[in-house]
C-alpha cells in the first residue's frame, strides 16, 4: 500500500477520484448548452470514454458468464444471443460516444463563432 505524506493527502484527494469526477461532470455538462471543453479536455474525455466502454463490455461478458452456468442457457438460441449482443454493443457505443460527439460539436461551434 502506498503511503502518501499527510500534507499531500490534505490538499489533494485521491487522483483517481478526481479523474472520475471530471468524467462524470463532463458527461453531464455535454447536455448543458453553456459548457464547452478545450481540446486537451476533450481528448482526456475521449480516452476516459474508451475506458468506460471497455468496462461496460467487461461487465457484459461477465453477465454472459453468469448466464452460461444457469438453466436459462437451455432456452436461448444462437441467433437470439447474436442479435442481443449486437444491440447491447450498439447501446454501449451510444451511451459513451454521444456525449463525445456533442462536446466536439460544441467545441467546433465555439471555435467558429470566435472568428
Amino acid at each position: 500500500m502506498l503511503v502518501l505524506p499527510h500534507a499531500w493527502r490534505c490538499c489533494n484527494p485521491e487522483p483517481e477520484a478526481i479523474e472520475m469526477r471530471f468524467y462524470i461532470a463532463a458527461y453531464r455538462n455535454a447536455f448543458r448548452r453553456s459548457h464547452t471543453l478545450s481540446g486537451k479536455q476533450l481528448a482526456t474525455f475521449l480516452l476516459y470514454s474508451v475506458v468506460v466502454f471497455a468496462l461496460l463490455m467487461g461487465l457484459y461478458l461477465l453477465a454472459w458468464q453468469v448466464v452460461i452456468y444457469t438453466p436459462v442457457i437451455n432456452y436461448l438460441t444462437a441467433p437470439g444471443v447474436m442479435q442481443f449482443s449486437v444491440y447491447a454493443i450498439h447501446f454501449f457505443q451510444l451511451i459513451v460516444l454521444v456525449p463525445v460527439a456533442i462536446h466536439l460539436l460544441k467545441m467546433v461551434v465555439a471555435y467558429l463563432c470566435r472568428k
